[in-house]
């Protein structure tokens, strides 16, 4: 009995639960995020994009309704894209120190000191386009197989 209440309220707070989990996880991901990045930065906006957008589906009933894409197969890429796009969200926080240059800078009395510049960049930029890259024809290829079910 305890169960099936559980259930039935699990069911349709799901989607609830996890979009407000989403944001706290996002605004924490804020809070610890750093100048060069920070791996629980990095995991909190992973989570958090993620556990959003599946609330978000789950609020629309896309996991629960009987439109099943050729055997799941559309929301299964639909949800590997979702995690494709956090992820390259989350690695592209990260940055490096590629140098550090002194320039010469003239101060009261004319007196000459030096300025650091730190010239950075972002060692995962690249990686986190290829995510993009696979991520965008998963999703074409997810929503045509939904369109393709809905027609059937």
């Amino acid at each position: 009995m305890a169960k099936d209440v559980l259930k039935e309220y699990l069911l349709e707070y799901s989607g609830n639960i996890m979009i407000f989990s989403g944001i706290v996880l996002f605004v924490v991901g804020l809070f610890f995020t750093e100048t060069f990045g920070s791996p629980v930065s990095a995991i909190a906006f992973f989570f958090g994009i993620t556990f959003f957008t599946f609330g978000l589906f789950a609020r629309l009933g896309l996991f629960y309704s009987k439109l099943n894409s050729l055997d799941g197969l559309g929301t299964i890429l639909i949800c590997v894209s979702v995690a494709l796009f956090a992820l390259s969200f989350s690695l592209i926080v990260f940055q490096a120190v590629k140098s550090v240059t002194y320039i010469p800078v003239m101060g009261p009395g004319g007196r000459i000191t030096y300025s650091p510049q730190i010239n950075t960049y972002r060692p995962y930029a690249g990686f986190s386009l290829n995510l993009i890259a696979v991520g965008l024809p998963i999703l074409f290829v997810a929503l045509i197989a939904k369109g393709y079910s809905a027609r059937r």
